[in-house]
Order: structure tokens, then sequence, then C-alpha cells
């Protein structure tokens, strides 16, 4: 079985609540922004199994921002 890549981080931002987040989705073909922060405290079926799980095998790079708009993806 192939598993397919579904999620393509493109960047985050530091914000004042935390850390906003910038995703494409491969599957609908359209860019997702968030905070982070928020996500986080959603439950896990309102956030989407599929884009929790890819956060949250991202978060240590999120959270000290790797992603941060200098062309470092996932």
């Amino acid at each position: 079985m192939t598993n397919l890549i579904r999620y393509k981080m493109l960047s985050t931002e530091q914000v004042t609540e935390g850390r906003r987040i910038h995703v494409f989705d491969m599957q609908h073909q359209q860019k997702l922004s968030f905070n982070y922060e928020l996500l986080k405290r959603t439950p896990k079926d309102y956030a989407g199994e599929e884009l929790t799980e890819f956060l949250q095998k991202r978060e240590l790079k999120i959270d000290n921002g790797f992603y941060d708009d200098r062309g470092h993806a996932s």
C-alpha cells in the first residue's frame, strides 16, 4: 500500500499568540493558514486526523521556527 503525502509545509511566522502555520493541501489544491496554538487545543476529529498527525511529526521544527519563510520545507 502506498502512503501518499497530503500536506506540504510552506512556512511559519511568529505571531503574538504563538506561531502561524502555512501549509499546502495537495488533495484539495489549496493553501491553509492557521494559528498553531489554537489548533493544538482543538479536538483531533475537528482539526482533521491527517493534518494533526502531520503537524505532530513536525512539532519540534515548527516550535523552533525551522519553517520561517527562508525556503525551508517539509
